[in-house]
């Protein structure tokens, strides 16, 4: 049988779908649709400086029919909560739990991003360790 893992690293998804603050809206759904995800991390000189998801979109298009064309770093969510990959996965837990975020980029030690740790991400986990 297999272990859970047990850190950040271990667990998060290194290939993150991420834009630039210049990109437009637009770009970044098309960014999420060709991978099949609901966020995309915009990322500046190789560091995360907010989250642009689903959830943006719909709470905002109504208001705003230019939504597409603006820019993402115009409507992006943040800052953005991040957390290091050699953190536990307990800690993500609670770090997204206690800041209400469903997905945590991940940086290293000089702010690069690195990785991504989502909600389906921790469901994964619990149920590795409800197997072990």
């Amino acid at each position: 049988m297999t272990r859970a893992p047990d850190t950040v690293a271990e667990l998060m998804t290194t290939d993150v779908v991420a834009v630039a603050p210049t990109d437009s809206v637009a770009d970044a759904l098309r960014a999420m649709l060709a991978a099949d995800i609901g966020s995309v991390v915009v990322v500046e000189e190789g560091a995360p400086v907010g989250v642009f998801t689903e959830r943006d979109l719909s709470r905002r298009i109504l208001d705003d029919p230019e939504l597409t064309s603006r820019e993402i770093g115009d409507v992006m969510a943040s800052p953005v909560e991040m957390i290091p990959p050699e953190a536990e996965i307990v800690a993500a837990f609670e770090h997204m739990n206690g800041r209400n975020v469903r997905r945590l980029p991940v940086v290293d030690a000089d702010g690069r991003l690195v990785g991504i740790v989502t909600e389906r991400d921790l469901l994964r986990w619990v149920g590795e360790v409800a197997n072990e």
